[in-house]
């Protein structure tokens, strides 16, 4: 046989027997649809007195262990100095150490979905055991549920953390002595726990380091919870976000017009000041420079004739308080360089274009840049058939918008065919030194009511608060502070709502999400239980009470 064949034969041959060996799912016939179960393991579950150094559970079919760092839960965890070896032997899987196990401590392997069968991937039944290294099993429990702050819904695949009291490095830079896993409902237990007193935390690890870590959301009891049998009630806790840390300008992009700053979270203020000895003359011009936009995280500092290229001190604040003092350079970049000079666009628009109006109705003009309404005059006139004429005036005939760029005129006409309005150019101005060139909006009657409103009752003991509506994805859409006895909101798009009030329960000025040292709770949260169907034409009225 030459060398070529004798090749050839040998490959086949190895072939042959990589196919033999290899584990993989029949060909044909219906897909296993069983998944595999624990027979039997060493030690037995609920053993006591156990010495051995390995843990061994035996299944009714070959297993493959997937994902075991993410899915396998032990407890008390093992000391840094104590990990375990892996080892898979067909039908088992074994977790074999190196040193011997506490003494007098009751352990639970919990290997949730980190056991699968090797064909279909489908994870095994009964993963899990419990045994003693001493002559009894611990019998302590905890159990509870754990819900998000704001939007009240349950939180899947947090962490849950028993501390020991002693245990000085705690959630910042310990790890847990007892911990395990939300379910899809936010629901947890803790099982077989030695008596005593624990510091009980949630964290939602984004980072899978095993600690809380500044900027992570966490849920927290101020004092410690006492673990004596199998009698404590179940725990409520909430997921927070405490904060210490203050805003952080992330990108700044500059135009020939304005100055875009990017934050990595919403603001609730922004604020810019002048530097140097003319501070104080130029402080409000300006401050009216500054647009906060793009729900808080975008700030906008436009070119105007008291504001150009300088050094400035900007102030900002979170939701939280958290206050940060910059100094700022402000540097508009060069206009492009032109062959023909381009058209400027329109600085402002009539939201939907209308064509006519309900006479007791209300229309938006929206504008490019923010404007000033000038005080102690009429921004406009509102002519009623060509013959009623009256003056328009903030805040009764209006509503400027708080960043300024809309403006909401309200009326309420006798009007047969026709309603003209006629804003004022020289008491509407931009904050640029622009033209607006407004020109009358003239409207036909319409005898069809498409606005909307939202109100209701308010019974409540909570002396101040911040009533929010929010949209289908309990994104803030529009607030009101501490309304008294009854609660508006007007003019919102048809659409799914909900409603929330932030209680300031102490009375400081502010709500207080969580508090950065994990002492003091967070301040209470109200959200209406169901969501809100708001359709043109409609006053839909819902009486809260909280």
């Amino acid at each position: 046989m030459s060398v070529r064949a004798e090749l050839l034969a040998l490959l086949a041959l190895v072939a042959l027997l990589e196919s033999c060996a290899a584990v993989a799912p029949p060909l044909g016939g219906p897909r296993d649809r069983t998944p595999p179960r624990r027979l039997s393991s060493s030690p037995d579950s609920a053993a006591r007195n156990v010495k051995q150094q390995f843990v061994r559970l035996n299944f009714s079919e070959p297993v493959v262990t997937k994902e075991l760092s993410k899915n396998l839960l032990i407890t008390p965890q093992l000391p840094d100095d104590n990990p375990y070896k892996l080892r898979e032997d067909r039908n088992s899987i074994s977790l074999l150490f190196d040193k011997p196990l506490d003494a007098n401590t009751t352990y639970s392997f919990n290997f949730r979905e980190g056991v699968v069968d090797i064909t279909e991937a489908l994870p095994a039944k009964n993963a899990y055991l419990t045994f003693s290294t001493g002559p009894a099993l611990d019998s302590g429990k905890v159990s509870g549920g754990l819900t998000d702050l704001l939007t009240a819904k349950p939180v899947e695949n947090a962490s849950i953390g028993l501390y020991r009291v002693a245990d000085t490095l705690g959630v910042r830079k310990g790890r847990p002595y007892y911990t395990v896993l939300t379910d899809k409902a936010g629901k947890f237990s803790l099982n077989f726990l030695k008596d005593g007193d624990y510091q009980l935390y949630a964290v939602a690890d984004k980072n899978n380091n095993g600690h809380y870590d500044e900027g992570e959301k966490i849920a927290y009891l101020p004092a410690p919870v006492g673990i004596h049998g199998s009698s404590a009630q179940p725990v409520d806790l909430v997921l927070t976000q405490p904060d210490k840390r203050p805003p952080l300008l992330t990108n700044r992009t500059p135009s020939p017009t304005q100055l875009r700053l990017s934050f990595g979270e919403g603001l609730r203020s922004a604020a810019l000041a002048p530097l140097g000895s003319a501070a104080n003359a130029a402080a409000v011009a300006v401050a009216e420079a500054v647009q906060l936009t793009d729900r808080g995280r975008t700030v906008v500092v436009y070119k105007t004739p008291d504001l150009s290229d300088g050094r400035y001190l900007l102030t900002t604040a979170d939701s939280t308080g958290n206050v940060s003092h910059d100094t700022l350079q402000v540097k508009f970049s060069a206009p492009p360089t032109a062959a023909k000079k381009a058209a400027s666009p329109p600085l402002y628009s009539v939201q939907g274009a209308p064509r006519t109006v309900f006479p007791e109705g209300q229309v938006k003009f929206q504008f490019a840049v923010p404007v000033r309404v000038a005080t102690g005059r009429p921004f406009g006139t509102l002519v009623e058939d060509s013959v009623k004429r009256r003056p328009l005036r903030l805040p009764s005939d209006g509503t400027l918008s708080v960043d300024r760029t809309e403006l909401v005129v309200r009326f309420n006409a006798k009007a047969k065919t026709r309603l003209d309005i006629l804003l004022d150019s020289a008491a509407i101005t931009t904050i640029t030194g622009q033209p607006l060139r407004l020109k009358p909006l003239r409207l036909g009657i319409s005898e069809q009511d498409v606005s909307t409103s939202l109100s209701g009752s308010i019974s409540t003991t909570a002396k101040s608060f911040e009533l929010q509506l929010l949209d289908e994805k309990l994104q803030l859409v529009a607030s009101l502070s501490s309304p008294k006895g009854t609660y508006l909101f007007a003019d919102m798009p048809p659409g799914s709502y909900h409603l929330r009030a932030l209680i300031d329960a102490d009375g400081d000025g502010h709500w207080r999400a969580g508090d950065p040292n994990l002492l003091l709770p967070p301040e209470p949260m109200y959200l209406f239980p169901k969501p809100i169907q708001v359709r043109a034409g409609f006053d839909v009225v819902e009486p809260l009470k909280f």
